[in-house]
């Protein structure tokens, strides 16, 4: 798990939560209440690039430059560290975060952005479908990109407290 985490990228899903809870907040939120709502955030991404990776996926060897998580590691403990990154985001936010309504909100904002509507739809085009024209690319990156990048914003906005309309903008 700590070999993906740590391994580099520009962290823009953390960074637009935490820039959003600052902007959306009544004079701005503390970016430390946004910071393990970030952090959750990026251990889904994490998973998300392991599972991307698999030979059964896209069958990558570098990642960032460096050799993915299964040439590391082989794959079953790849499969488990991405499976172990997923239920730590959800116990990050649902248990050690205080305010239980933004907690809950978040919670299910990245649910709904990472789960069947969202990012595992859009690795399930890409990956078994083998999309070819603009349009169907343009459905693979709304969904694997485009869902968890909103989520990022308005997950910010949650912890800010901000109205839906700020949200829905």
């Amino acid at each position: 798990m700590r070999y993906s985490l740590l391994s580099g990228g520009k962290r823009l899903r953390p960074v637009l939560t935490l820039e959003f809870a600052r902007l959306a907040g009544e004079g701005g939120a503390d970016w430390r209440t946004a910071l393990p709502y970030a952090c959750a955030l990026e251990l889904v991404h994490n998973y998300s690039l392991i599972h991307d990776d698999l030979p059964c996926m896209d069958n990558d060897d570098l990642r960032r430059g460096k050799p993915t998580n299964h040439k590391v590691y082989g794959e079953t403990l790849a499969v488990l560290a991405g499976d172990a990154l997923q239920p730590a985001a959800y116990e990050l936010i649902l248990e050690r975060v205080p305010g239980t309504r933004e907690r809950l909100a978040c919670a299910l904002l990245l649910a709904e952005a990472s789960g069947p509507d969202g990012m595992v739809a859009g690795q399930v085009l890409d990956t078994l479908h083998h999309p070819s024209t603009e349009a169907e690319l343009a459905e693979v990156h709304r969904l694997k990109t485009g869902c968890m990048i909103r989520a990022a914003c308005v997950m910010g906005c949650a912890v800010a407290d901000a109205s839906p309309e700020m949200r829905m903008a």
